[in-house]
């Protein structure tokens, strides 16, 4: 499927896409994960990095179940209710951990005149986090999480920022993920791969971006940041 030209709605994954969220991530789940074994009066491994970072863009108890011993997989939502203070407290903490040029990426394609959505396969306390400590949510238009109007799937997603868009025919998906390109295929628009060496995808993508604002710029036919 060609990119579509002009551009006109971009959804863009978050973790892994525009937040370089492997800089944090395994540290605060690993403390998350300490705090919890202690309320358990258990001993539970905590995970090296390739293991945490293996499950950013998963949702629910694909997230948190690795990470508990069998007996205790069931509550992965409690482990999920300790480490997400953690991780709020890590994103408002006035750090920067969106890659490099996303701010002034975002910027630019709203200058542009294209419309931003966000589209994050996670719950709304830590989505939040993610607006408002990071600032994504001044740097889009429309943000949807898995618990948008509801509950919703990522496919959902990319559909909601169509209908809220007016149904653009100049849309695209950008993630770093298997499950973003599926959305993306669910919905019937283009799908940018944000290259990276944690997830082969299962067929090509449509087009490949390494992270520099000017080449997605330049996939999506757009001028160049002046």
């Amino acid at each position: 499927m060609s990119l579509p030209r002009p551009c006109e709605l971009v959804v863009f994954d978050v973790d892994g896409t525009l937040q370089n969220t492997f800089q944090w991530w395994p540290r605060v789940l690993r403390a998350g994960i300490a705090r919890f074994a202690a309320q358990c009066g258990v001993v539970i491994d905590p995970p090296n990095d390739a293991a945490a970072c293996a499950v950013v863009g998963l949702r629910d108890a694909q997230v948190w179940g690795p990470f508990l011993p069998e007996s205790l997989r069931h509550r992965w939502e409690d482990l999920r209710q300790t480490v997400v203070p953690l991780e709020v407290e890590e994103l408002s903490a006035g750090r920067d951990y969106l890659f490099p040029g996303v701010r002034d990426l975002l910027g630019h394609l709203r200058h542009l005149g294209v419309k931003i959505a966000l589209a994050s396969n996670c719950r709304s306390g830590y989505f939040a986090a993610v607006c408002d400590g990071q600032g994504l949510g001044a740097l889009s238009d429309w943000q949807f999480c898995l618990d948008s109007r509801g509950g919703c799937s990522k496919s959902d997603m990319v559909r909601f920022a169509l209908e809220a868009a007016g149904a653009p025919a100049g849309a695209v998906m950008v993630g770093d993920r298997d499950s973003d390109q599926e959305a993306a295929t669910a919905a019937g628009v283009p799908f940018v791969w944000r290259v990276n060496d944690r997830m082969a995808l299962p067929a090509p993508p449509d087009a490949r971006w390494h992270g520099d604002p000017g080449e997605l710029l330049h996939l999506l036919g757009l001028p160049r940041i002046s």
